[in-house]
């Protein structure tokens, strides 16, 4: 299979932005499960649990890895406190996900289709970081990663400024009817 990747050397951040964040940029408070994997691009997945429970993967990537150091070592403190208390005999830190640290992230929704063992198509849900916010082993709020280049989009615009409109006019009608 012929690799149409451009070398690492010509990739901008608006290149790479484009690449990840095709579509709107959410804040989403997520529980990280100190799960950690590397995809085929060596971005960092860890898996993630948003409400109502609800198992998800948050990806890492581009030039943010530079910028996810910190975020991993408070999960490898996290897991390996979750290790000693299970052999203390705590049983409800037996099961690893039990053990989640809170954090905002700031990024965009991805879908994932993956076969399951009969075949069928099964989608999961990826989360691309671009800013996340949790508090360190000292209760310092720690702060990382870069905003989104922003592109000129105009079909994005425009379906925005119509959300914004159709939100303002529902919200008018709530107060009339009250």
């Amino acid at each position: 299979m012929t690799n149409h990747r451009r070398p690492a050397a010509q990739i901008t951040p608006t290149i790479e932005d484009a690449g990840l964040f095709k579509r709107e940029v959410r804040d989403v408070a997520v529980a990280l499960v100190p799960v950690f994997s590397r995809n085929t691009r060596g971005d960092l997945v860890v898996k993630g649990i948003v409400p109502p429970d609800a198992e998800i993967e948050v990806v890492f990537a581009g030039r943010r890895m530079r910028d996810v150091g910190n975020l991993v070592m408070r999960m490898k403190r996290l897991r390996a406190a979750g290790v000693r208390a299970a052999m203390t005999g705590h049983q409800a830190m037996n099961s690893i996900r039990q053990l989640r640290l809170p954090v905002n992230i700031r990024g965009t929704w991805r879908f994932r289709f993956q076969p399951d063992p009969s075949g069928w198509e099964v989608k999961s849900y990826q989360l691309i970081a671009a800013q996340w916010v949790f508090a360190d082993q000292d209760g310092v709020t720690m702060r990382a990663g870069w905003p989104p280049v922003e592109q000129e989009n105009p079909a994005q615009e425009r379906a925005r400024a119509a959300r914004s409109r159709n939100a303002a006019i529902r919200a008018m009608q709530a107060a009339r009817q009250q």
